[in-house]
């Protein structure tokens, strides 16, 4: 009975040796190897079965029939039990709650660690037949992801395995706790479990009905990391396998290994492929070749050099830990007498653990795990640098804070951060590290930062005792952070305070960098506050080049109220006191922005364009501040009297005009008209901006007569001469094609002179019929006069002289006779609008002719505003019955792309039914990029009509509009996207009828089934000439859409006499020619030559074999012999 447990302190274990210094231990690493525990037995123990495995929940020891569980720190016992018979497997789960234990008997059973209550006994299987044999082999026991608070355990067998679901071990603890131990049991007796075992019939692992589990066949461990698999077979062979393609990549049948773990330096192994195992080593234990020890042995992979070699007991056991540790465990039975003989008997276990020798590495290793406690613990204990330890966890601590979420939900987790990293910068005792630590930190809030800062510098200044300290890098650095923390808050305010933020803004070193982002952002109130703030830095080095970049990151539109201001008191007496070269740039930038907000804010215009323009004039003088030198004053008499200067004043003369223009005589204008104009002129404007012709008398008389009055102008002159201006411009100002606005204001202003006549007179046209001779007479008069003519017919309501309505009929009519008649720059010249924008409003008064057709009233604004889909639904409510609006509804789809099935499906379908087959095939054309409609029933039948009508209608002998038909069909057949859904065989027969084999050819190579086309195909050929598909091959697919395909059919051809051998058949042709260019091409002419040489002459044979060598850059030699050059080729030479 091993019942005898002593539990070593950390100060015992360094003295904790027994009989380790007098074994065998070598390799290029040095391990120091200490004593955990010791378990004695009352009597010897002849061979015992021992085996431990360390858990984050515990560490469990086994040894025969006892099983003793330790805290994870192995420093108290938590549980010793003894059962009935060996034990095989143990696992431990819910924090250390519940363990697991499988005996030799088959009894598994669950047993809650605190109150030692056995919740679970089962036996699973039977005991094995052989007494030595484990019944189980593993035991895993693990968390399920899809259910809280539950776990499932797979239990490993000699004959297969069970997998169990549904342990309710939170509700078991629960009711433990609570003293209710029949709720315990209940949450067992919900479990589940499937029995695996072999099947004989499929010679491999299975559960009852299904699943071949053959890899686990004679494995004894294995472990699994990433996707490689490590696995140790019965025979004790190690080897390495691709998880995903179960393939063996590795294994060392040189080694006997009994056991094996892995660790690795690293946090953990994720991701690890073959190539990247390097920070993985392999601990083995190996037999000695006396049997009477083992060796302990640590590998490096993937080079398996031996890195540490130890020998140990034959009684000896690895540990089995968590991949990611560098310290290796290990359960060792030995002889209190004499530990050399414990061969096969042992009254004593102890439990070792082995680390590298070198604390320094231990350290190191601590500090990157991240294990800060424990590696403060450990320096101390060496006597280590413990300031390391302290200044790599705060730099942890820094990472973490610069990945941490800077939401306020998160402010518990960060805050507890921000504690420790305070507590550990108390224990630093190097200054500048704290400093640079606590600028560099990326601090949560604005508070904290602030703190921080505060902490260093009071640091440094206690460091120098004294409250103005000796010149310090460190400590002017510090200032300087709280300076900018200042800026900061006061720029953006602590809301907008975040960690990244802040160290971008501190680590900025161009000042003027910020001024002109927040500038480009709108942020104009946060950079007058940067550029108050750090005017001072910058002021030394400010340039021309600084100046542009000042004005051209400001954002328009921008608050005036605020821009203004800053600009007349602040930027621009800075720039004419520190660069006054830069005021013509200024002025120059001024205009430009008074200029633009013309259009980015018209509703203030001009009067905001005026407000920012005079603030150069404006500006404080930089005398006032008495700080400019007498150089800088003459500058700035020079810089004063620039173009740009000027250019700039006369703009705010201007600005100033055109605000009394607007007040006093309410006119509107442009800037850019305004500066084009004069008093004759401008009056036209305002005669321009009144919208409605009716209010012409009215404003005629209140502002218009004013202005000419004051400005000494002849009321009538100006009246007829801005009539004769109004016509040469027509529609020049026109914001539509359809505005007449200018013909009705002509008639107004006419009806204001004193005259009208002459105007009307233009282990553990008073009638219609003139319009139709519109060309004819056009014709007889120059083409200026009839340009402009059918301009005013294509866009007015009216006829010019009458009041008759014109159509939309007549409208497309004149618009296509102006295109008919004029070039295009007398068109847009016309339009005033480019050529593409004329042929768009052809087509959409031609739609709208056909809407009067169909007797549908409709506007040209109604036809561009509405949704087109919705319009093309009530047409095909309403009109489906008529072919015109058949068309109408299918173009109108395809120009607004409308692709609705079930409509293009009746769509489809009416124009078969209309019998309108030209138009049908074009339309089929242009939605074949559709790919939705090609799921519409009549697609597919659609183009087999189109196809095969033209070939119905057409007879032997074929005129040539028929042929004509025929090679559009067969195109149609080529361009089809759903060529699959077509009758081939059917299309192919008709094309054979009309004696147009090629065509036919072509039709079966497009069979959709491969085996019924090829069986098609050998038919057809065995039928037909070859020559005569070659023949209209030549002379009906060799150009246009046709050719492409034509050569594949050639090829075809071709290779079936070539297969046949029978050249006799294109011999004596001119496609023999054809024939031998492509078997030359082919590099095949082995028959061909023997074909020439036999039936027709050496000569042509030797003919053929010389073009042949010269294509293939082996030309026979010039001299040769027919004879010789036939010799020499068919003997392979």
């Amino acid at each position: 009975m091993w019942n005898d447990i002593e539990l070593l302190t950390s100060d015992d274990t360094g003295s904790g040796y027994l009989s380790v210094g007098s074994r065998s231990e070598n390799g290029t690493a040095l391990y120091q190897v200490n004593l955990l525990a010791k378990i004695s037995s009352e009597k010897i123990s002849l061979n015992p079965k021992i085996q431990a495995c360390s858990l984050s929940d515990g560490f469990i020891i086994v040894a025969d029939q006892s099983v003793i569980l330790l805290d994870s720190v192995h420093r108290s016992l938590q549980l010793h039990l003894i059962f009935d018979t060996e034990v095989d497997v143990v696992g431990l789960c819910q924090g250390g709650a519940f363990l697991l234990v499988g005996e030799r008997s088959g009894n598994v059973h669950l047993i809650h660690v605190t109150s030692e209550q056995t919740l679970l006994t089962n036996a699973f299987v039977e005991k094995a037949n052989d007494e030595h044999r484990r019944t189980y082999q593993n035991l895993v026991i693990e968390k399920d992801g899809s259910n809280e608070g539950t776990y499932y355990m797979l239990l490993l067998t000699n004959s297969g395995f069970f997998y169990v679901t549904n342990l309710q071990l939170v509700k078991i603890q629960q009711a433990i706790e609570n003293a209710d131990l029949d709720t315990a049991k209940e949450g067992i007796g919900n479990c589940a479990f499937s029995k695996w075992e072999p099947d004989s019939s499929k010679k491999g692992m299975t559960v009852k009905n299904h699943i071949d589990a053959e890899i686990i066949k004679g494995a004894k461990k294995f472990q699994l990391i990433d996707n490689l698999l490590f696995i140790l077979d019965t025979e004790n062979v190690l080897s390495l396998w691709d998880v995903y393609t179960l393939t063996p990549i590795w294994n060392w049948p040189s080694l006997h290994i009994e056991e094996f773990l892995l660790t690795t330096e690293a946090d953990s192994p994720s991701s690890v492929t073959w190539q990247g195992i390097t920070n993985l080593k392999l601990v083995t234990l190996t037999t000695a070749t006396d049997k009477k020890m083992r060796n302990l042995m640590v590998y490096s992979l993937p080079t398996m050099e031996i890195l540490y070699s130890l020998e140990v007991s034959s009684i000896s056991s690895l540990v089995q830990t968590g991949i990611s540790t560098d310290t290796i465990y290990l359960l060792e039975g030995i002889d209190k007498n004499d530990p050399k003989l414990s061969e096969d008997s042992t009254s004593l276990l102890v439990l070792r653990y082995l680390t590298e020798a070198l604390p320094e590495n231990r350290l190191s290793r601590l500090l990157h795990k991240h294990r800060f406690a424990e590696a403060e613990s450990f320096a101390i204990q060496f006597g280590l640098d413990v300031e390391l330890v302290y200044k790599v966890k705060s730099n942890d601590i820094l990472e973490t804070l610069a990945l941490s979420p800077e939401d306020t939900s998160e402010q518990t987790k960060w805050q507890q951060l921000v504690d420790e990293a305070k507590e550990t910068l108390h224990k630093i005792q190097d200054d500048e590290f704290v400093v640079n630590y606590c600028l560099k930190a990326q601090w949560i809030t604005y508070e904290t930062t602030q703190e921080m800062l505060s902490y260093a510098k009071a640091r440094l200044l206690k460091k120098e005792d004294k409250l103005v300290p000796a010149y310090s890098d460190d400590l002017v650095e510090l200032l300087r952070a709280q300076a900018k923390l200042t800026t900061f808050y006061g720029a953006f305010g602590p809301e907008k305070f975040s960690g990244n933020a802040w160290i971008e803004f501190l680590n900025n070193k161009d000042d003027l960098k910020d001024i002109f982002l927040q500038l480009r952002e709108g942020n104009l109130v946060c950079a007058q506050y940067l550029w108050l703030r750090h005017r001072a830095n910058f002021q030394s080095r400010f340039d021309v080049k600084m100046l542009e970049n000042l004005l051209n990151s400001i954002s328009t539109p921008v608050s005036l109220q605020k821009l203004c201001p800053w600009l007349k008191n602040d930027v621009i007496p800075f720039v004419r006191r520190t660069v006054p070269e830069g005021q013509k740039i200024l002025a120059k930038w001024l205009e430009q922005a008074a200029r633009n907000l013309e259009l980015t804010d018209k509703v203030n215009w001009p009067e905001n364009g005026l407000q920012l323009a005079e603030v150069f004039f404006t500006a404080e003088k930089a005398d006032e501040l008495g700080l400019a030198s007498s150089w800088h004053w003459i500058s700035l008499k020079d810089y004063q009297n620039t173009e740009e200067v000027g250019q700039l004043r006369t703009l705010v003369n201007n600005l100033q005009e055109l605000i009394t223009l607007h007040r006093k005589y309410n006119c509107r204008l442009s800037l850019s008209d305004f500066e084009k104009e004069n008093a004759t002129t401008i009056v036209f404007r305002m005669f321009d901006r009144v919208l409605a012709p009716e209010l012409i008398p009215l404003v005629l008389e209140k502002s218009i007569r004013v202005y000419m009055r004051e400005h000494d102008l002849q009321e009538e002159e100006l009246l007829l001469l801005y009539i004769e201006d109004l016509l040469n411009r027509c529609s020049s100002k026109s914001t539509s094609l359809f505005d007449t606005a200018w013909e009705a204001k002509a008639m107004a202003v006419i009806g204001c002179l004193s005259d009208t006549d002459e105007p009307l007179e233009l282990f553990e046209l008073q009638e219609d019929e003139a319009l139709q001779r519109a060309v004819y007479l056009l014709l007889s008069h120059p083409i200026d006069y009839s340009s402009r003519m059918l301009f005013v017919c294509a866009t007015s309501a009216t006829t010019t002289l009458g009041m008759r309505q014109l159509t939309f009929a007549h409208k497309t009519r004149a618009l296509q006779c102006l295109l008919y008649l004029a070039d295009k720059e007398t068109i847009e010249s016309l339009f005033k609008k480019p050529i593409e924008e004329v042929k768009s409003y052809l087509k959409c008064v031609t739609f709208l002719a056909v809407f009067e057709t169909l007797n549908i009233p409709i506007t040209y604004e109604l036809f561009c505003n509405s949704p087109k889909e919705g319009m093309v639904k009530g047409l095909w409510k309403n009109h489906s019955h008529e072919p015109m609006a058949v068309r109408l509804i299918t173009e109108l789809c395809l120009e607004y792309n409308i692709y609705d099935l079930k409509l293009w499906n009746g769509l489809l379908q009416k124009l078969l039914g209309f019998n309108m087959i030209p138009y049908l095939r074009k339309v089929l054309a242009a939605i074949s990029s559709i790919h939705c409609l090609w799921q519409v029933p009549y697609f597919s039948k659609a183009w087999q009509h189109v196809i095969q009508i033209p070939l119905l209608s057409a007879s032997c002998p074929l005129r040539p509009s028929q042929l004509s038909d025929c090679c559009e069909s067969l195109i149609a057949v080529l361009e089809c996207p759903v060529s699959s859904d077509l009758d081939t065989m059917g299309i192919a027969r008709q094309y054979f009828q009309l004696e147009l084999p090629a065509f036919a050819l072509a039709c079966l190579m497009l069979m959709p089934h491969s085996e019924k086309r090829h069986q098609q195909i050998k038919n057809f050929l065995g039928s037909c000439n070859p020559q005569i598909i070659l023949k209209q091959l030549e002379e009906h697919m060799s150009e246009g859409q046709l050719a492409g395909f034509s050569h594949q059919i050639r090829n075809l051809i071709l290779n079936n006499v070539i297969n046949k051998k029978e050249f006799g058949i294109l011999a004596k042709t001119k496609y023999f020619q054809m024939l031998k260019l492509h078997m030359i091409n082919a590099n095949n002419i082995t028959e061909l030559v023997h074909y020439l040489a036999n039936e027709l002459s050496l000569d042509e044979a030797s003919a053929l074999i010389t073009e042949y060598s010269k294509h293939w850059g082996k030309p026979v030699p010039l001299n040769a012999a027919p004879r010789e050059v036939l010799q020499t080729f068919l003997s392979g030479l």
